[in-house]
């Protein structure tokens, strides 16, 4: 990768294509996903409410299901286009690069569409565990079609550091989908009507990327006759299986507990319910880690651009400014959504949902949890580290699952959510000391930072006093952030508040 590519003109002349600023579009994102979320929210909730329990648990399983199966699909290729597209585009054979990725992709997509087509009774069983019909398995595997081409143009668009874009199509995914799903499950009541409203979400958000691509990229794409393929595989397949053992591994972490629920349950009925009030209860927690992932998918391409240019330190520093600002800000979020959900349970569920409200606590710190955790491990995907990271993934995921398959028989529901929390936090304070091995001193406040989320299991009160002291201690003091943490800070939110008319020298105390 080049150091900067602002500075050269054959690649990147243009203000507009050399990438959003990184704070800037941090911030930018940000306040695009506040309606974003909100509009999320809505619809969670309103698949709830017109679904059962049973019906919302399908869903639950189905929307797992394409979770795990999108990058085991793609292969793990796409993945890497937020490390490598910088590197070959500052080479001029971005084109080569991109579309050699894309047809091997393609083979994946398609034998994994057909092995569902062919195998539709062992797909029903291992995601519904029962019998659906053809038509479902159908609209499953034109779905995840669908979700293919958003994700990889999405990771595309994330790659050239088009921050502001990113958070518009996620935007227009999710606002979508609620406009034409909430419709179709109010008149027929049954989920598979929202399996043609996501492809149909999925297609349309992709749209101003594709255009944005063509319109200000297409000479970076096209390709060039001078490029060895055989040196690009060698270069970035090692990188590549690794990542798409760490997705496969990361999903299994994310979505084991839901499938041990179903298949450990004494029914298929029963099975279903207890994912739908785990599903529900996880509404407002996973709304913070799409945040994450959209935040950790915005940090990578940044971070590697630091260390192409050998500024070892600006890598250490943007982790630990995201680490500090993700940590008070998601546990801010999960002590208003403590406050708010008893009320917003009751108007919107009346008796129903009512485990799903107990596990909200937990979720919420294991959601925070999460998210520092895909924000730490970018050092190590920056540094091509993989061994290390999938090996903590593996562990994490088997104490995950020991974990599980012993409370869940205890506790039922609040067992599963109290196994992948503790799992959760451990693998976070494992990957602390490792990214520390391995030469990325976040600091020590960073162990107290990611201690945080735990208050919010002691209730909105205590959580809110923890947060009021942190800020308080960042802001007064060098423990946290240094003077220049917090005038990075102040430089990418100040002129965002002076414009709704809020006028402050600095947000810090």
């Amino acid at each position: 990768m080049s150091t900067s590519v602002a500075e050269s003109s054959s690649v990147a002349s243009p203000d507009r294509r050399s990438g959003d600023v990184f704070l800037t579009g941090v911030v930018a994102m940000l306040c695009v996903n506040v309606v974003q979320r909100l509009v999320g929210i809505v619809r969670n909730f309103g698949f709830c409410k017109f679904l059962s329990e049973e019906q919302l648990g399908s869903w639950a399983l189905a929307n797992s299901f394409f979770l795990i199966i999108v990058p085991v699909s793609l292969l793990g290729l796409t993945g890497g286009f937020g490390r490598y597209i910088e590197h070959y585009r500052c080479q001029g054979k971005l084109g080569n690069y991109v579309r050699s990725v894309l047809k091997v992709s393609a083979v994946g997509v398609a034998l994994t569409i057909t092995a569902m087509l062919i195998w539709s009774d062992g797909f029903s069983w291992l995601v519904f565990s029962g019998s659906e019909p053809m038509s479902v398995t159908i609209w499953c595997a034109l779905t995840l079609l669908s979700l293919v081409v958003f994700s990889v143009v999405y990771e595309l668009v994330g790659g050239l550091r088009l921050v502001r874009l990113m958070g518009v199509m996620q935007f227009l995914q999710s606002t979508i989908f609620a406009i034409v799903g909430l419709p179709l499950i109010a008149k027929f009541g049954s989920w598979v009507v929202l399996l043609p409203s996501f492809s149909i979400a999925c297609l349309a958000a992709s749209v101003p990327g594709v255009w944005r691509l063509v319109k200000d990229y297409q000479s970076d794409f096209k390709a060039v006759e001078s490029f060895d393929r055989g040196s690009m595989w060698r270069r970035i397949l090692p990188y590549a299986v690794s990542l798409w053992l760490l997705n496969l591994l990361g999903n299994l972490f994310e979505v084991s507990d839901r499938y041990m629920l179903l298949h450990l349950s004494e029914s298929v009925e029963i099975g279903q319910a207890a994912v739908g009030e785990y599903h529900c209860g996880r509404i407002i927690p996973n709304l913070l880690v799409s945040v994450a992932l959209m935040l950790s998918g915005v940090v990578l391409p940044f971070v590697s651009r630091d260390w192409e240019a050998g500024d070892r330190q600006a890598v250490a520093d943007r982790l630990r400014q995201m680490l500090i600002s993700m940590s008070i800000s998601f546990t801010g979020l999960g002590v208003a959504a403590l406050v708010v959900a008893p009320v917003l349970f009751y108007y919107a569920f009346g008796d129903r949902y009512a485990q799903a409200l107990g596990i909200l606590p937990i979720a919420l710190a294991h959601a925070t949890w999460v998210g520092l955790f895909l924000i730490v491990q970018n050092y190590l995907l920056c540094i091509e580290k993989m061994r290390s990271l999938l090996f903590l993934c593996a562990l994490g995921l088997i104490i995950n699952l020991a974990l599980n398959a012993v409370m869940i028989s205890v506790w039922g529901l609040f067992g599963a959510m109290i196994a992948t929390t503790a799992a959760s936090l451990l693998s976070l304070l494992l990957l602390r000391k490792l990214v520390a091995e391995s030469g990325c001193d976040l600091g020590a406040s960073s162990l107290a930072v990611m201690m945080v989320p735990l208050s919010l299991i002691g209730g909105p009160i205590l959580a809110a006093l923890v947060i009021v002291g942190l800020v308080f201690t960042a802001g007064r003091t060098d423990f946290l952030l240094s003077q220049q943490d917090r005038q990075d800070i102040d430089a990418a939110i100040l002129p965002k508040l002076q414009k709704l008319g809020i006028k402050l020298t600095s947000i810090w105390p």
